[in-house]
């Protein structure tokens, strides 16, 4: 049977500030009603049933992941959470064994949770060539013909087609990281490169036959692995790298086949100002925006602000509530460095937006000072949090509309809209939406300390 393994672990630092760490861009809304990851997984509809649609991650994103998959009929088992991460080499591998576990004849499309792809039938038609050469025992990607000379992308060298498949394909000659703009120059006009898609399609069996010959170490963990919990502490000895630097780019068993639609990873803002419609001064607006003799000008905004510009060109601007980013368009590939130095002086941009999601629904903090914050909670019907206490700070609940359930001291309580309840620092309380509809609760912390951290629960639905 045909199975798919979606790698959806990345935090996509590149398009920071919409993307964060705990709300990374395979989870965003980014081109449609859907998310990338969704769109992902609606692509794959005639090519893998989606009970035979896995996908890769980690602890962070179990929740996240439970929600985006709810109406598309992939089960939550086949949610696979990894340790720490390990790059693609260790997540396939993990992959590919749970799957051989299953069917020992399967093969595997593996394929990232945030790219681009512009016409279905293309694209299911260029799957299906590359399952029907990975049936022959051959390691396939996809390869995009170039369209400009772009240093965001690998490339892909090939040599001659191969005939007697039935398909299109060609042999590849090697892999190349990516390039100086010189000699991407020169690879976008050669015939014999494509940019490396990232997406790849082979038995299952075959893939562990090269682990074992180019990594060999991480083969011995995973070649009898039937359920991830066999894996254990031996994960984290895993040394980090990725299927392209570890297998690929060594295997003498892979061959190309050219892909005919549209597809970009969207790894950064420059990616998504090329699909986006411009106007004839060549700017893309997704904002309230307002330019004056502005070109090559690309605004992004998730706030209400309105943004301005005049006499400026070929700049990015990304606009959030709690942070902004201004960025020259050649420029774009170095965002992951702005965020490299968040984390180096432990700034909470690079980790979330100020509305926070949940599994239980999401807060937004309005306001903080010195001694307090206020936030505006939001409880999803039929959910609650955790029974918890605080050391640091008392809490100020005022339900603005449904009607709360409130614990404290095991004693419970309605509180209906326009009223309030008040609990003290180090008393165990519990806020519960028992509603059909959204429960919306203004929450005033005051206190000495007023981070998330605070918190000791004693029982939790989610078991966080």
């Amino acid at each position: 049977m045909n199975y798919a393994v979606i790698l959806a672990g990345g935090t996509g630092t590149r398009f920071w500030p919409f993307s964060r760490e705990l709300e990374p861009k395979q989870f965003m809304h980014v081109l449609s009603n859907n998310s990338l990851l969704q769109n992902t997984i609606i692509r794959l509809s005639g090519i893998i049933e989606p009970e035979n649609i896995f996908i890769i991650s980690n602890k962070l994103y179990l929740y996240e992941l439970k929600s985006q998959i709810k109406t598309l009929k992939v089960p939550d088992s086949n949610i696979v959470l990894e340790p720490d991460a390990r790059n693609t080499a260790a997540a396939i591998a993990l992959a590919a064994s749970l799957i051989l576990a299953k069917d020992k004849e399967a093969v595997m499309l593996v394929l990232p949770s945030d790219h681009y792809i512009r016409g279905k039938k293309e694209f299911s038609s260029c799957i299906k060539s590359a399952i029907k050469c990975a049936r022959k025992d051959f390691m396939v990607t996809i390869g995009i013909k170039p369209q400009d000379a772009s240093t965001g992308y690998g490339y892909i060298k090939t040599a001659k087609p191969l005939s007697g498949l039935g398909v299109k394909c060609i042999k590849v000659s090697k892999f190349i990281e990516k390039p100086a703009f010189a000699l991407a120059k020169k690879y976008a006009i050669d015939k014999r490169f494509f940019w490396n898609s990232g997406i790849f399609i082979w038995k299952a069996s075959v893939f562990m036959e090269e682990l074992r010959k180019f990594l060999p170490d991480m083969y011995q963990i995973f070649k009898d692995v039937k359920k991830i919990e066999q894996v254990g502490k031996k994960w984290f000895s895993i040394k980090p790298i990725s299927v392209d630097y570890g297998i690929m780019a060594f295997s003498k068993k892979i061959v190309l086949v050219p892909a005919d639609f549209y597809w970009t990873d969207l790894g950064s803002w420059d990616a998504l100002t090329k699909i986006l419609p411009k106007d004839a001064c060549g700017n893309v607006s997704k904002a309230d925006f307002l330019g004056l003799n502005c070109r090559g000008v690309s605004v992004f905004s998730r706030s209400a602000r309105f943004i301005s510009a005049v006499g400026v060109r070929d700049l990015i601007i990304a606009d959030t509530p709690d942070a902004i980013l201004v960025c020259n368009n050649n420029n774009a590939q170095d965002v992951k460095k702005i965020v490299d130095l968040l984390k180096v002086g432990r700034r909470k941009e690079c980790i979330s937006h100020i509305t926070e999601k949940r599994p239980w629904g999401e807060f937004t903090v309005l306001q903080k000072g010195i001694g307090f914050k206020i936030k505006l909670i939001q409880i999803y019907p039929k959910k609650r949090l955790s029974l918890q206490r605080h050391t640091k700070r008392a809490e100020h609940w005022v339900v603005v509309s449904g009607c709360a359930k409130v614990t404290t001291s095991g004693k419970a309580k309605v509180v209906k809209a326009n009223n309030s309840i008040y609990v003290p620092i180090g008393q165990k309380h519990r806020l519960e939406n028992p509603g059909n509809s959204v429960l919306r609760v203004v929450e005033v912390q005051t206190g000495s300390y007023l981070e998330e951290d605070d918190i000791e629960r004693f029982d939790d639905d989610f078991k966080r």
